[in-house]
């Protein structure tokens, strides 16, 4: 079902615009060095009241269906990708492996193995992203780098490859391992990846996104460069060439305001904007814009999600995972709010790397490949690359 909307009435609108304020202020007062107290516990103090408005706000009234066994099967084999569902059950994990043709449930390793090397290889991921580090210190890095990729292969991805084919992948995995970069793994490398939270999600997803054309194909895409980040200009006028006569957005113009106009109803939109993600109130994780932050409660506002959502900067890609298994995030709200593609990455990526692979993303996309497979193709040169295709690819 999709989540209730936290959007209520003039006395939330009048929250949200102050708690935006409030967010600039305190990002403004960060950069020149400094702490902003009385702002920092105002925001908090709002936080709490828009959190606890959005418990009694109505729902959008729209239920995500159950997919059945032959829906699921049927689409993939016109993707011809497979689909694994994992699963955690009594410290084990188990595939659930679903072929147009066939299903097999596959015994996988051990669950708080996989857990653990995921959290290493994030950390791991954090340390090198955009840092010169020592010789020796950096060399460590990228060993555990390696050998964390290398338990989780072995853990999870090694028992699947001979049921999975050599056509695309879309994982479901259990939220603990929501956040896990996939396509570093071995096996999985230059593999054309999807991650979905069920295979329901990624069904109502594809379907979304085949009934209207390739987001590469269809319509002037929106482009925005948010400030403080020294690539994000260079990096939206680069990916511009590629879509003559986009939407871009820059500078002052880069507005919450001009940014939402632009979102709504576009088929394909690409963020390049400095991003926070708030583990304590997900659905204030946010995008740092030329007034203030654009926050996941504000993707609720549109009347229209956009058809694919790129997010090119650091750390929006992450969940949390509530009970239930729900995950929550800035991507996630996307999701949830009907966009059929998002690529976010999940953990730090440095600038440079980000500019190349989000240039060559584009380029191929616009070529006619669909998301995953684009995204495969221009993180071969980047063997650290941390994006991840979510909802349908």
């Amino acid at each position: 079902m999709r989540p209730a909307s936290g959007i209520g009435g003039q006395h939330q609108a009048g929250d949200l615009a102050e708690l935006r304020q409030l967010s600039y202020l305190i990002r403004n007062a960060e950069l020149n060095g400094q702490r902003d107290p009385a702002s920092i516990a105002r925001r908090g103090e709002l936080q709490r009241g828009i959190r606890e408005r959005s418990w009694h706000a109505g729902g959008f009234g729209i239920v995500l269906a159950p997919a059945g066994l032959a829906e699921v099967q049927a689409a993939l084999g016109q993707s011809g990708q497979s689909l694994a569902a994992i699963l955690s059950r009594d410290g084990q994990l188990i595939a659930c492996v679903v072929r147009d043709t066939s299903v097999r449930l596959v015994r996988l390793g051990d669950a708080k193995a996989a857990v653990e090397a995921a959290r290493r290889l994030s950390a791991d991921l954090d340390t090198l992203a955009g840092r010169h580090l020592a010789s020796r210190i950096d060399a460590v890095v990228r060993d555990s780098v390696r050998h964390q990729a290398a338990v989780l292969a072995a853990e999870i991805i090694t028992p699947l490859l001979a049921c999975i084919g050599d056509g695309g992948l879309v994982l479901t995995p259990p939220g603990t391992l929501a956040g896990v970069p996939w396509s570093l793994l071995p096996g999985l490398r230059h593999r054309p990846l999807t991650v979905s939270p069920t295979a329901s999600v990624w069904l109502a997803a594809w379907r979304r996104r085949t009934a209207v054309p390739s987001a590469g194909q269809a319509g002037a895409p929106l482009l925005v460069a948010g400030p403080d980040l020294v690539h994000a200009d260079p990096e939206v006028a680069e990916i511009a060439k590629v879509y003559p006569g986009g939407q871009q957005l820059t500078g002052k113009d880069a507005t919450v305001d001009n940014t939402l106009r632009g979102l709504d109803g576009a088929p394909l939109a690409h963020l390049a904007a400095h991003g926070h993600h708030d583990r304590g109130n997900v659905l204030f994780s946010r995008l740092d814009l030329a007034d203030g932050p654009l926050m996941a409660y504000d993707v609720q506002q549109l009347a229209t999600a956009p058809g694919q959502v790129v997010l090119s900067s650091c750390d929006v890609g992450r969940t949390v995972v509530r009970p239930g298994e729900e995950v929550l995030g800035f991507s996630a709200a996307l999701l949830y709010a009907g966009t059929a593609t998002v690529i976010a990455s999940v953990a730090r990526v440095a600038d440079d790397a980000s500019v190349r692979v989000m240039t060559a993303y584009h380029r191929t996309l616009r070529a006619g490949a669909q998301p995953a497979e684009a995204l495969a193709q221009a993180a071969l040169d980047e063997p650290l690359s941390p994006f991840i295709c979510f909802g349908s690819g």
